[in-house]
């Protein structure tokens, strides 16, 4: 089968949605697909491209018979502007439609949002050049930035209303990292419920297993790791407020990552004179060292209803490297969390809490290797990338038979 998938961040991006589609791609692959991917000229999460890549209007690499990269014009930017995001978003969704009439036979088309933007190119090419499209629902947008104060319940709100349901209506189906994203598409129309919706979770694939199995790394310093995204959705102040309550222990945290929020949290914990370094944004084989290093690792999200169904892809990378994880989000994380007793799941935006979970690994250095070997586990059982995608691609083909008698 022929894949064709769009999505505006890959590899050598990092971030979720470049590693998702980066690592599923591969696995495809391997399992004699053919894939052809579409994404921007590679930037994120810096405002410069990536060297070596010029961005130019369009970008062919091919990379064997069977996978072809198409990128795509782009707009960098630091994005801590409403502007910046918006320009960021539309020039890859515009020029994304001109150069996907270039892509001309393919059996399946995915498309991965948010951006909502990229949503357009699927109903452009479902609209005008009649190719069906399966929709892959990352998070719910304008709800998440509703709820974490980027938009008001105005007219740029129901804009955005119009435009989800419009994309989510024109999709042949659903698949879904977040399994709880079913409640939200079955309340929206009986015409969207009635839809196939797959599963596909951010698992971890084997070769990232293999990679943190091969590595020995020791740290004799008891470290607290977060990485990942500084933006509006984490609650990263609270570890900052947490490091200053444990600032008499030889507790060191650390921050890896990029973000419109950084250079605010580099600035509120300059004075505090606590233990805590800033380190930007790293390839996963470098990131996979640190994680190893870290005694606990973090996933904190802002205390709003939205985040009750997110399942940062960060906590699986955690479990994979064996390391417990605190997680400050409550609903399907927390749920995890707790049935695979690979960490402790506390109350977001609670400082105090959090200090108090950092302090029992602290003491307690034979609950670091229980919580990590029992989260290493979970995701081998249950969220292997090979697993996860095998199922898709046999549910998919699965409906296309049924289409078809």
């Amino acid at each position: 089968m022929h894949v064709f998938i769009v999505t505006q961040y890959f590899p050598p991006e990092i971030g979720a949605s470049a590693s998702r589609w980066g690592d599923y791609a591969n696995i495809l692959l391997k399992h004699n697909h053919k894939v052809t991917v579409m994404c921007e000229a590679p930037h994120y999460p810096n405002e410069n491209y990536y060297p070596g890549y010029k961005n130019k209007w369009f970008l062919f690499e091919k990379k064997s018979p069977s996978f072809t990269i198409i990128r795509t014009k782009a707009f960098s930017s630091d994005r801590k502007s409403f502007f910046k995001k918006i320009c960021h978003y539309f020039v890859f969704m515009f020029s994304a439609i001109v150069n996907s009439r270039k892509i001309k036979d393919f059996d399946l088309l995915i498309i991965s949002t948010p951006p909502l933007f990229t949503g357009i190119i699927g109903l452009y090419l479902k609209l005008f050049r009649r190719r069906k499209y399966w929709l892959d629902l990352r998070d719910l947008w304008p709800e998440s930035a509703l709820q974490l104060g980027q938009i008001k319940k105005g007219l740029l709100y129901k804009i955005g209303k119009k435009i989800e349901f419009k994309i989510y209506k024109s999709a042949e189906g659903f698949i879904l990292p977040v399994p709880s994203f079913k409640n939200y598409l079955t309340n929206l129309s009986t015409h969207i419920s009635r839809k196939p919706m797959y599963d596909l979770m951010n698992g971890v694939s084997n070769k990232f297993i293999n990679t943190s199995k091969s590595l020995k790394i020791s740290n004799n310093k008891f470290t607290v790791l977060y990485s990942g995204n500084m933006g509006l959705a984490q609650d990263l102040t609270t570890i900052i407020k947490a490091a200053n309550i444990l600032k008499n222990y030889n507790i060191h945290f650390r921050f890896i990552g990029e973000g419109v929020c950084r250079t605010q949290l580099e600035q509120l914990a300059r004075p505090l004179n606590i233990k805590i370094d800033f380190y930007k944004s790293l390839p996963r084989n470098e990131l996979v060292k640190h994680i190893l290093e870290a005694s606990v690792c973090l996933v904190p999200l802002k205390n709003k209803k939205i985040f009750n169904t997110a399942l940062p892809s960060k906590m699986f990378e955690y479990m994979a490297c064996g390391r417990p994880v605190i997680v400050s989000v409550r609903g399907d994380a927390e749920k995890i969390i707790n049935e695979s007793k690979a960490g402790i799941s506390i109350s977001p935006e609670n400082p105090k809490l959090l200090s108090k979970a950092i302090l029992e690994y602290f003491h307690n250095h034979e609950k670091i290797d229980q919580h990590g070997t029992n989260g290493f586990n979970y995701i081998t059982k249950n969220l292997k990338k090979e697993v996860l995608i095998s199922n898709l691609m046999r549910n998919i083909e699965g409906s296309f038979e049924k289409k078809n008698l």
